[in-house]
């Protein structure tokens, strides 16, 4: 898929791992293009965004994961206290 055809992720798309533990489809994502796989942890008052590189990243390494994330705009994650952000695609 060329990259005119890929779409910016919101966190709409972005599936929810069920409570109960039972086996669900995560998103595959492209992470400022590294191949990826997405999806959100409930938490009580707090989701938790957990995103599992397929090889590992440079900054982030196999796993990242944060309760404090946004998407201002699509593909565009920014994530922390601070203004750091990701691009990210689906696969």
């Amino acid at each position: 898929m060329d990259e005119i055809t890929q779409k910016l992720l919101t966190e709409k798309m972005i599936p929810i791992a069920p409570m109960n533990g039972e086996k669900f489809e995560k998103l595959r994502i492209s992470v400022d293009g590294y191949n990826a796989e997405c999806f959100i942890f409930q938490r009580i008052n707090s989701d938790k965004i957990i995103i599992l590189f397929k090889k590992e990243h440079p900054e982030f390494g196999k796993e990242f994961g944060t309760k404090y994330f946004q998407f201002k705009e699509p593909g565009k994650m920014i994530w922390g206290h601070s203004t750091k952000y990701m691009h990210i695609k689906i696969a």
